[in-house]
């Protein structure tokens, strides 16, 4: 469990030393998550291909959106099923939590630089992760 994760996570600090490199494609359109009281969470199906690394592997990044005239958080805890195992669930690890300024959007990326938490591996092409997520339920609680 933790094997996955780890290499998940060495994956992404790699794509970040490699993003000038870095192709990230949509596939499909948003999902929404979440949305309630102007706070929306969708996720995006985006296929990330290091073209250096020769590597593509498919994530779904999230964004965070605050449509109200006031700041916002949400603590967020990702439960995340890999080949029908939920690898996250009861690890605090994978809780969140996110102020939002009036306005303020929050994006993940490819790239694993400023939101990695917004950024949910999915699954590696021709790769040696062959974990695939197969559901992501996502535990939000609007703190103010």
């Amino acid at each position: 469990m933790k094997v996955l994760f780890s290499l998940v996570s060495l994956s992404l600090l790699a794509v970040a030393g490699f993003s000038q490199n870095m192709i990230a494609t949509p596939v499909g359109s948003p999902e929404v998550l979440y949305n309630e009281n102007g706070v929306t969470i969708s996720a995006q199906m985006t296929e990330c291909n290091n073209t250096e690394r020769n590597e593509i592997m498919t994530y779904k990044i999230l964004t965070l959106t605050n449509s109200n005239a006031v700041p916002a958080t949400i603590k967020m805890r990702q439960d995340s099923y890999y080949n029908d195992k939920c690898y996250t669930c009861e690890n605090e690890e994978y809780t969140f939590t996110f102020s939002l300024n009036a306005s303020e959007s929050k994006y993940g990326s490819c790239y694993g630089d400023a939101n990695p938490a917004l950024s949910v591996f999915h699954s590696m092409k021709d790769g040696y992760i062959k974990e695939v997520l197969t559901d992501l339920k996502m535990n939000i609680v609007r703190l103010n």
